[in-house]
C-alpha cells in the first residue's frame, strides 16, 4: 500500500512539472497598438485605432515637428521603428509591431495639420542707413503707411516683409524697390484664401515747431566768479541745463533752441561779459546712451533770448512716444567764470512742455567735467525749449 501511494506522488509531481514545463514554453502572440498619442509642448493629441490604421487631424496651430509620440503595445511585443525616434511628421508613416511569437503586424499612421487660413502681413521694416523703421499696419484695410525722413530715396528703398506662416506673398519683396508710389502685396493663405496689402510710403514733409515759452523761475546757468560764497571756489564749477522731451509723432529735427533770460556776466561785478562764447548740446535716450553731440556759437551782443543749435547734419530720427533728453552747458564755463539764466516754467502741467527738467554741476576740484553722466540729475522746472523739424 506505501509503494502504491509514493508511485502517486512521484506520478503527480511528474505531471505538475510538465503541465509547467509546457505553459512556460507558450509564447503570446498579441501585437496591437493599445494607445497612440503625440505630443507638442504641453499639449497631448490621442488618436483612435481602428483595426490597423491610426488617423486623424490637429489644427493648424499644432505643427506636427518638435513631437514625441507615446505608442502603448502589449508586453513583451516591439514596434519598429521606434516611435522616440520620430520627432516630426510630414506623410504616411508605418509601424510593424511584432508579437512574441513572432508574428506580426501592420499599422499605416495617417496624421495631418489643417490648412492654415492666416493670410497676414504681420510686419514690414524699411532698411536706411541709420535706421530700421517699422511700418503701420491695418490688418482690418489692409493698409500699411510709414513717414520717412526725407534723405531717403522713395524708388531705392530696402523693405522687408514677415507674414503668417505658411502663407506665400506675390510679388517677391525682394523685387521691388520702388515705393514713390503705392504697391499692392497679394498674400495667400496655406488654404487658399487671398488677402490684398496696399503698401503707401511718403516722405516727412510737414514743418512742425514745438515752443515751450512761458518763463517763471531761472536756474543758474555757466560758471561762477564768486569769492564768497559758502561752500564754492571761484573759477570752480560750471552748472548745465536739460530738458526730457517725449514726441506724439515721429519727427526729424532741424534746430532745437534753449532760452536765457539774459546775456553772460560776471555774477561779483555785473559786468556783462560782451565776447562769444560757444555752448554745447548732448543728445541722449532714455538709457542715456549719446545719440548726437553739437555746439553752436553765441554772440557777444547776446542780451537774452532763444540759442539755436543747428540739427540738420545729425541725421537725427526722434521716435513717438519714447524718451530723450536734452542737455546743454557753457564750455568752460568753470575757466570763464560767467553765467546767465536758464528760463523755466515751476507750474505742473501735461504735454510737450511738461516733462521733468535737468541740472547738471561740475568742479575743476572735483575733476567732472558736464560730459560725465553722474553729474546730472532731474529738476522739478519745466526748461524753456523750442523744437523745429518736419514729421
Amino acid at each position: 500500500m506505501k509503494t502504491k501511494i509514493n508511485r502517486f506522488a512521484v506520478f503527480l509531481l511528474i505531471s505538475v512539472l510538465m503541465i509547467s514545463c509546457v505553459s512556460e514554453g507558450i509564447l503570446s502572440s498579441a501585437n496591437t497598438i493599445q494607445s497612440f498619442s503625440i505630443t507638442k509642448g504641453s499639449v497631448t493629441k490621442e488618436f483612435s485605432i481602428v483595426e490597423n490604421s491610426i488617423s486623424g487631424v490637429v489644427e493648424s496651430t499644432f505643427e506636427l515637428d518638435d513631437i514625441k509620440l507615446s505608442v502603448s503595445i502589449p508586453k513583451g511585443a516591439t514596434i519598429s521603428p521606434d516611435p522616440a525616434s520620430i520627432k516630426s511628421i510630414n506623410g504616411i508613416l508605418n509601424f510593424v509591431v511584432t508579437a512574441e511569437n513572432g508574428e506580426a503586424r501592420n499599422y499605416e499612421v495617417d496624421i495631418k495639420r489643417e490648412p492654415s487660413i492666416d493670410n497676414f502681413i504681420l510686419e514690414l521694416s524699411i532698411k536706411t542707413p541709420n535706421l530700421l523703421l517699422n511700418a503701420d499696419i491695418d490688418n482690418l484695410t489692409g493698409l500699411i503707411t510709414k513717414r520717412l525722413p526725407e534723405i531717403n530715396d522713395l524708388k531705392n528703398l530696402d523693405v522687408e516683409l514677415k507674414i503668417s506662416k505658411h502663407a506665400v506673398i506675390t510679388p517677391d519683396p525682394k523685387t521691388i524697390k520702388d515705393y514713390s508710389e503705392p504697391v499692392n502685396f497679394t498674400i495667400k493663405s496655406e488654404s487658399g484664401a487671398e488677402k490684398i496689402y496696399q503698401v503707401k510710403l511718403h516722405h516727412m514733409d510737414f514743418n512742425i515747431v514745438r515752443s515751450c515759452s512761458e518763463a517763471n523761475a531761472w536756474k543758474w546757468f555757466g560758471g561762477d566768479n564768486r569769492a564768497n560764497a559758502p561752500d564754492i571756489l571761484p573759477y570752480d564749477r560750471n552748472l548745465g541745463t536739460g530738458q526730457e522731451i517725449v514726441l506724439d509723432k515721429n519727427l526729424v529735427p532741424s534746430a532745437f533752441s534753449i532760452h536765457l533770460r539774459e546775456g553772460f556776466s560776471y555774477f561779483e561785478s555785473k559786468e556783462d561779459y560782451n565776447k562769444p562764447v560757444t555752448l554745447k548740446l548732448i543728445v541722449r535716450d532714455a538709457s542715456f546712451n549719446i545719440l548726437a553731440t553739437t555746439t553752436t556759437d553765441v554772440s557777444g551782443q547776446f542780451a537774452g533770448g532763444f540759442i539755436s543749435f543747428d540739427l540738420q547734419r545729425l541725421n537725427l530720427f526722434l521716435e513717438a512716444h519714447k524718451t530723450y533728453i536734452f542737455y546743454w552747458y557753457l564750455v568752460d564755463g568753470e575757466k570763464l567764470g560767467i553765467n546767465a539764466g536758464s528760463s523755466a516754467n515751476n507750474k505742473n502741467g501735461s504735454g510737450f512742455c511738461f516733462s521733468s527738467g535737468y541740472a547738471g554741476e561740475s568742479k575743476i576740484s572735483k575733476k567732472n567735467t558736464l560730459e560725465d553722466l553722474s553729474v546730472w540729475y532731474k529738476h522739478e522746472w519745466h526748461f524753456n525749449i523750442e523744437l523745429e523739424g518736419k514729421e
